[in-house]
């Protein structure tokens, strides 16, 4: 398979994505960064501003900006660490908490939609060959 067919069928997906997630986003004054944000603190105790941008390999400023936006929304509490007040941990809120879990159902569908036609091996097979992909661009 060409690279160029590749490139054309990850970026056709990405595109759907986007498209699909950024009006469902909208009602909840998110995007897709913030989202993601919102994820990682999730999955991750003791989640710093620098754990986020490593796990979306982004910069620092990118994600100072997204944490104060979810914290003006009340979706993240940042709160000083005991050890060290210069750094913080962010935790999701209730309300975070539940706009969450009504994103990620939409993310659901999404999900079933694009994998239409696919058994539980194929889709299993698609995520890791995805993870590779993704391990080899670190």
């Amino acid at each position: 398979m060409s690279c160029n067919i590749l490139g054309k069928y990850i970026s056709n997906i990405n595109r759907d994505f986007i498209k699909y997630c950024e009006p469902k986003l909208a009602k909840y004054n998110l995007t897709l960064t913030t989202w993601r944000c919102m994820i990682v603190i999730d999955k991750t105790q003791n989640c710093s501003l620098k754990t986020i941008a490593e796990s979306l390999n982004v910069d620092n400023a990118l994600i100072t900006r997204n944490i104060k936006k979810l914290k003006e929304l009340n979706y993240i509490l940042k709160n000083p660490r005991k050890e060290d007040s210069r750094y913080f941990q962010l935790e999701l809120t209730s309300k975070g908490k539940e706009v969450l879990s009504k994103v990620d159902k939409f993310q659901g569908l999404w999900y079933e939609k694009i994998t239409t036609g696919f058994n539980e091996e194929e889709i299993e097979t698609l995520v890791k060959l995805f993870d590779k992909l993704c391990m080899n661009i670190k």
